[in-house]
């Protein structure tokens, strides 16, 4: 581990120098909502205990206890992004180490590790560089599931660990395990095969770490399986009805800017501020799904907008055109060409893809579909690229072979 850990040592010292270069003590955003919660469970609670709030899971406050207890800067906190990155590309490495030769794993390590939307927010108290981390980590556990026959149950737990975390982070992945489960499920009592019956143990034993927050939560809200309170806005403004607006979220601020726009939702969000929180999101979701199957052709159409914010950020409402978009296109244009290119003769010669790599793409495909179904932005899309670069550099390695002709 610490050999490989080496390699990558020029990424570490990239990314601490943007955070030292960028970072401060001051708090931006979000940043202060994940402090919050941390400081709660400094004191024995997690949700604000006058009004349920469950707007963020509790894994990211988890790793910012240490530093409220311990009163540290919190620059010191935003320190361990670049060691998550780092990891993220060690692990990855060691991933494709199973598959390929050490030059070949080093570049499609190092264009995950420079993949360069990850510096957005690495100087930020974010959930974006610890999701990347712990969906390496899991890619690899899972991987070596299948290959490490004297120790699969350490694997086994410890890819079951890194998925229930990553739920517990963003709160979406619990939908993801609770999706593939029964998948899984149905495929391996349909097959009867090893193949299936592993995926199905990581995601029945992810669920069962995620038990003590579910727990959690239906005392609080009296709801089974109920992993967060901002799904039901984010499939609100995913349904809006209206002409000009493309499905992205819009808050209070936004709004305020185009008041005669925005006037019919800005009430109905008036309204709605004065429930607590669970029946305010329960409100939201009966509201999406009225607007959907009212409008079904607008929500496909701001479906078709979604999916071309998760992958290259763009298009907004009532936003003009800017050249920062080629900050997220440039990149993702090649994962998009690479991984939809390799499609086809990946299929021709489908039995020298190794079985877990199938079981990674269809968790990559119940994350990114249930993913363009909520309104969403690129950073979301951020966890999924180590398992499109992975699929890239497997049909890259092991099925294509480029060459000039003579």
């Amino acid at each position: 581990m610490m050999s490989d850990a080496r390699k990558f040592l020029p990424l570490l010292l990239l990314y601490s120098g943007v955070v030292l270069a960028a970072g401060s003590n001051s708090l931006w955003a979000d940043e202060s909502h994940y402090v919050m919660f941390a400081t709660n469970l400094s004191h024995g609670y997690y949700s604000p205990r006058d009004d349920v709030n469950l707007w963020y899971g509790p894994g990211y406050p988890l790793i910012l206890l240490p530093f409220v207890l311990l009163n540290l800067p919190w620059l010191a906190a935003k320190l361990l992004n670049p060691l998550f990155l780092f990891t993220a590309a060690v692990y990855f490495y060691r991933t494709l180490r199973l598959y390929m030769r050490e030059r070949q794993a080093l570049f499609f390590s190092y264009a995950l590790g420079l993949y360069y939307p990850f510096l957005k927010y690495i100087y930020f108290l974010m959930t974006e560089t610890l999701s990347v981390f712990l969906v390496c980590g899991f890619v690899f556990h899972f991987c070596r599931l299948y290959h490490d026959v004297e120790r699969p149950r350490l694997h086994l737990a410890a890819a079951s660990f890194y998925l229930g975390y990553l739920a517990l982070t963003k709160v979406f992945f619990g939908y993801v395990i609770m999706t593939g489960l029964p998948l899984f499920l149905c495929l391996y009592l349909r097959k009867r095969k090893d193949t299936f019956r592993r995926p199905m143990a990581v995601y029945l034993l992810a669920l069962l770490f995620c038990t003590p927050y579910l727990l959690y939560t239906y005392s609080l809200t009296g709801k089974i399986f109920y992993w967060g309170d901002s799904g039901g806005m984010s499939l609100y403004w995913m349904s809006t009805p209206y002409e000009n607006e493309l499905g992205d979220w819009q808050w209070m601020g936004s709004m305020l800017e185009h008041p005669d726009v925005y006037k019919e939702q800005m009430e109905f969000d008036r309204r709605l501020s004065r429930l607590p929180r669970v029946q305010r999101d329960e409100a939201y979701k009966r509201q999406a799904l009225k607007n959907i199957v009212d409008h079904p052709v607008k929500y496909f159409r701001n479906w078709l907008a979604n999916i071309g914010r998760l992958l290259f950020n763009y298009p907004y409402s009532y936003t003009s055109q800017k050249l920062s978009t080629y900050f997220y296109i440039i990149p993702n244009m090649f994962l998009v060409v690479f991984g939809v290119a390799s499609i086809y003769p990946a299929f021709l010669r489908r039995r020298l893809i190794p079985r877990e790599i199938y079981g990674l793409i269809i968790f990559g495909l119940i994350a990114f579909g249930g993913s363009s179904l909520l309104s969403a932005y690129n950073r979301q899309f951020w966890p999924l690229v180590p398992v499109v670069i992975l699929w890239i550099a497997m049909v890259s390695t092991r099925v294509v072979r480029i060459e000039l002709r003579q």
